[in-house]
């Protein structure tokens, strides 16, 4: 079995590189999958922050942790949440068709 590399690239904030990785599909259906499971315990600052995506999509495509997100600043993860746009555009697309429909259930 081949092993499947992802396009990614690599940008500094201050003195941390950060990754940013295209998603694969079943990364994609697991984001759904979690999504859609109601017990799973939320944080309004890292879901609502940036309408664009949440800290917890950000750590999907990223090589950043929980903790590194919260020591930056916006204008920061401005930067990154744009590199894994250009990334990830298909995701993003996908978001925004999900956001339009009805509950899903």
């Amino acid at each position: 079995m081949t092993q499947h590399t992802t396009n990614a690239k690599e940008l500094m904030l201050g003195e941390v590189p950060v990754t940013v990785r295209e998603m694969t599909v079943l990364q994609v259906r697991n984001w759904l999958a979690e999504m859609q499971n109601p017990g799973v315990k939320r944080d309004l600052v890292g879901e609502a922050l940036f309408l664009d995506c949440s800290f917890t999509d950000l750590q999907r495509m990223t090589t950043l942790t929980h903790e590194q997100l919260n020591a930056l600043c916006p204008s920061q993860i401005r930067q990154v949440i744009d590199l894994c746009k250009e990334l990830n555009p298909d995701f993003f697309a996908f978001m925004g068709l999900l956001a339009g429909a009805p509950e899903m259930g």
